[in-house]
């Protein structure tokens, strides 16, 4: 049996190659107006816009990420009120870089931080550990079903 499993795990293997010519002659060029980024430009976009998304998207009472976030405003379970702990972990980071890279000032950001502090120093904790969901208004811990408390190592 242990044979057989080899065998097929071998002819499973070599089948998976490519008849492909590799040549250059294959490579299409990028007619299509797109520019292409070098490595920097790259991860400055990403960095730009994944600080503007923490940013400009954040829950405006507690400054933390929002669980969702619903471009039309609609949410059919009535939680766009939600912050995500793990998320907003993410977004502590790009705001750290948003500043770095002078996206805001460093008043802006240390606004943002110390808004962000006080809301955490006075939402739900259970023994020291973290929790998923918590309500903007209140920081009470959100279930998120009738088997799930909210409350997670996060």
């Amino acid at each position: 049996m242990v044979r057989i499993s080899v065998l097929f795990l071998a002819f499973t293997f070599f089948s998976c190659g490519s008849n492909a010519d590799k040549s250059k002659g294959n490579v299409q060029e990028n007619t299509s107006g797109v520019t292409a980024l070098t490595d920097e430009q790259l991860l400055d976009a990403v960095q730009k816009q994944t600080f503007k998304y923490f940013w400009d998207y954040a829950e405006p009472n507690s400054g933390l990420a929002r669980e969702r976030y619903h471009p039309d405003g609609v949410y059919p379970e009535n939680d766009s009120n939600i912050v995500t702990t793990g998320g907003s972990g993410f977004g502590l980071m790009a705001l750290v870089s948003g500043m770095s890279q002078g996206y805001i000032t460093k008043d802006q950001g240390v606004e943002r931080l110390n808004k962000i502090a006080d809301f955490l120093g006075k939402a739900d904790r259970f023994t020291e550990h973290g929790h998923i969901g918590l309500t903007e208004n209140t920081g009470k811990v959100k279930p998120f079903g009738t088997k799930d408390n909210g409350g997670d190592l996060v």
